[in-house]
């Protein structure tokens, strides 16, 4: 065999040995989901969520365990003494049920 044979076999055999590994590559990647893109309308979506309670639904203006006023969001209710509490968070109500003889006084009350 003369050399520049040999020369060109080795190439032959190197191309064939590279496309074992890089053609399922590229079919793997080609065969692949695109990923979803994220958009403001796919965000607005998510902002416009119904809030569950409003501040017409309860009796209070304040969360009477700390204060803060209900207009900027209720995030649950319980209903005490006939009256029906509104709270800022899950956390503000579980102190309430602690002690809500003694927070109910602390709830700004509505005429």
């Amino acid at each position: 065999m003369k050399p520049e044979n040999s020369f060109l076999s080795r190439i032959h055999l190197y191309i064939i040995i590279s496309g074992f590994f890089v053609l399922p590559g590229i079919f793997i990647s080609c065969n692949q989901k695109p990923i979803p893109e994220t958009t403001s309308a796919a965000i607005k979506k998510s902002d416009s969520v119904q809030k569950k309670f409003t501040a017409n639904m309860v009796n209070n203006k304040k969360d009477p365990s700390c204060g803060m006023p209900l207009t900027a969001g209720i995030e649950d209710t319980v209903h005490y003494n006939g009256k029906v509490y509104g709270f800022c968070s899950d956390e503000c109500k579980q102190i309430f049920l602690k002690d809500p003889k003694t927070l109910a006084k602390n709830a700004e009350m509505k005429n």
